[in-house]
């Protein structure tokens, strides 16, 4: 085998090994385990390094606390953090109790727990407060008991502090792909609403629930991008623009399209008076703004490559005037196609040179 024959070989292999490794770091499971297994690593580490009596408490709250978003380690860590440090803050008065007053064990944490119980009824997020409580009255060690309590504590922060630590730094980039993942599909659910509506045989409920199918899916662009502004110290708008202002323009798109799907279905016949061979144009025009609204999102779900602001220019040239003799069809295609340019044009803009 000649040499270049041997580069191109194993240049061909480390290709299909990159490509196979993308692959994998898409999907949320892979991800999720290396977050987790991370996690419980760097608690066990931090326990060790700080000789806690029972660091199993900081391996068990990192398994808790990590989940697929920042949004939701945030909230998993904050209501460990909470109910630990209330429950740590009660179980002193039974400590006190047995110690200075030998009050027996069930009578001070029965004190305790009652108050403790009507409080995690109102605010379920407080529950681990119980737990706590019975960690440091029920199972008591040889140490001095106002210990137990406060090595609970240290526990659970190494344990949410490792968990906060690895979301953010351990594959912390799918927030974007979920968001343009969930983009593209927006958008095809929009021109399935618009097809539906174009046959004239489907009652407007049917378009209705369509309409649901595509603000429950945009719901998913919306919380992808509250994800991304989490990941990252700078400001969204700043870092990474296109992203900003996808679910803006997406929602937009639906609006004008629920619009036209409205008046294709109240007012046939004059959908029915345009010039067939104006109509063909038209919608051929649109859904080829659409396919390419569609690719371009689901390039981005992949990578922030970029593209070329002369590929968009020139979709947008493609698209059709919109010009027709009924007024209010001129009207409602007017505004569907000034929106989907000003899409296409967004999101045809190179930003791949703008510092993520």
């Amino acid at each position: 085998m000649q040499f270049p024959a041997v580069v191109r070989h194993w240049v061909w292999r480390w290709q299909a090994v990159v490509h196979h490794l993308a692959r994998w770091r898409a999907q949320p499971a892979v991800c999720q385990t290396a977050r987790m297994l991370s996690a419980v690593a760097l608690a066990a580490g931090v326990a060790r390094l700080t000789r806690l009596q029972e660091p199993g408490w900081a391996l068990i709250t990192s398994v808790i606390v990590v989940q697929n978003s920042i949004t939701d380690t945030i909230s998993k860590g904050r209501d460990q953090l909470v109910g630990t440090l209330i429950g740590a803050t009660v179980s002193i008065v039974p400590i006190t109790l047995m110690m200075f007053m030998h009050w027996p064990v069930w009578a001070a944490f029965t004190l305790a727990f009652v108050p403790l119980a009507v409080l995690v009824s109102r605010k379920p997020e407080a529950r681990l407060g119980v737990v706590t409580l019975m960690v440091a009255i029920l199972f008591p060690s040889d140490n001095d008991p106002y210990l137990r309590p406060v090595e609970r504590v240290i526990a659970i922060l190494i344990g949410v502090a490792s968990s906060t630590i690895v979301t953010y730094v351990v594959l912390h980039e799918q927030a974007r792909r979920d968001a343009f993942r969930n983009a593209a599909q927006t958008i095809r659910q929009i021109v399935d609403m618009l097809q539906a509506a174009r046959a004239g045989d489907v009652a407007w409920s049917v378009i209705q629930d369509k309409n649901d199918e595509c603000a429950a899916t945009l719901r998913k662009v919306q919380a992808a991008l509250e994800e991304a502004r989490r990941e990252h110290w700078r400001p969204l708008e700043e870092r990474d623009p296109m992203l900003a202002r996808l679910p803006q323009g997406i929602r937009q798109l639906q609006m004008d399209a629920l619009v036209m799907a409205r008046a294709m279905l109240t007012l046939p016949e004059r959908a029915a008076a345009l010039n067939p061979h104006d109509a063909t144009v038209l919608q051929a025009g649109i859904m080829r703004g659409f396919q390419w609204l569609i690719a371009r999102c689901e390039s981005e779900a992949v990578a922030r490559t970029g593209d070329d602001r002369r590929v968009a220019a020139g979709v947008i040239a493609a698209l059709p005037t919109g010009e027709a003799e009924d007024p209010i069809i001129r009207f409602v295609v007017s505004i569907l196609l000034t929106d989907l340019r000003q899409l296409i044009q967004f999101l045809g803009d190179d930003d791949t040179d703008r510092p993520g």
